[in-house]
């Protein structure tokens, strides 16, 4: 029995043996007959990883210099020259040219709301907040949205002189001794000041008439000159008590006829009356 169990325990360590060695061959790289090593599948792997990681780099690195040369940028200025595919933005440091692409967008809020636009719209002298990519290559900036600024707000203060309710206008002598046609536009908020409850209320353009003390701010009416178009307006009421009545022309008075007077010393030559002279009647001589 012994021997039996030693030839079964030799047995089974050869055959484990055989087996350890067969992996470490198989790991190992295999020799050639021109005694050239052929590499493993890991370094096989490896190699791949190492060209895909370089590949990557070069990728990287060409979309690096992509994006300097072409960066989102932001421009504010006024429009200095227009032409049919590009407009000059003239900026407080240079002047920008803008290039006009198919998907641009052109925006301005006009009495209140959001207006989208057309660049047919862009005008020399506007106030204009451009957004795009800047190509440094060939320096200009291709906009994607164009913000057209409205006009600086002007602020009058004066005494309302005449009221047109047809024309939804009314005129303002301001205290700067000027005179101003100001436009009321169905989004003007107009309020006037409440007295007795010290307060500022809402009003109306129906109710403010001649005389009242207003104070305006709206944005200059293009190519009018002393034309204003009503943003908001605060009425005080009459509170200098100026005429309520509006001022009309007087009627023509009738010219006084003027009588020729002597010049000098001169008296006046009276006209001479022409005299009757009397017809001497016939005498009659009686007969004997």
């Amino acid at each position: 029995m012994k021997r039996v169990y030693w030839k079964f325990f030799v047995t089974a360590c050869l055959v484990v043996l055989g087996l350890v060695t067969r992996s470490v061959s198989a790991v190992s790289p295999t020799p050639t007959p021109s005694g050239i090593l052929i590499p493993d599948k890991a370094s096989t792997t490896s190699s791949d990883t190492t060209k895909k990681i370089e590949d990557l780099k070069e990728r990287l690195a060409t979309k690096v210099t992509q994006l300097r040369q072409q960066e989102r940028r932001a421009v504010f200025g006024t429009v200095k020259s227009t032409s049919i595919s590009t407009f000059t933005v003239e900026t407080k440091t240079k002047d920008v040219k803008i290039e006009l692409t198919d998907d641009m967008k052109v925006i301005q809020y006009l009495k209140g709301k959001r207006t989208v636009l057309s660049s047919d719209d862009i005008e020399k002298g506007d106030t204009v907040v451009v957004f795009g990519v800047y190509d440094t290559t060939l320096d200009l900036l291709k906009g994607s949205v164009v913000f057209i600024q409205n006009a600086i707000p002007t602020r009058v203060w004066g005494l309302v002189t005449s009221v047109d309710r047809e024309e939804f206008t009314m005129t303002v002598a301001s205290v700067t001794n000027q005179t101003y046609v100001v436009d009321i536009e169905k989004s003007t908020k107009a309020f006037w000041w409440d007295k007795d409850k010290k307060a500022i209320a809402k009003s109306g353009f129906s109710k403010i008439t001649v005389g009242d003390t207003v104070h305006i701010i709206g944005t200059p009416v293009p190519k009018k000159e002393q034309r204003v178009s009503a943003d908001r307006i605060l009425s005080t009421g009459n509170i200098t008590r100026a005429p309520t009545t509006q001022p009309t022309s007087p009627p023509a008075s009738p010219q006084p006829t003027q009588t020729r007077e002597a010049s000098g010393g001169a008296s006046p030559t009276a006209t001479k009356k022409p005299t009757l002279t009397p017809t001497k009647k016939p005498t009659v001589t009686p007969t004997p």
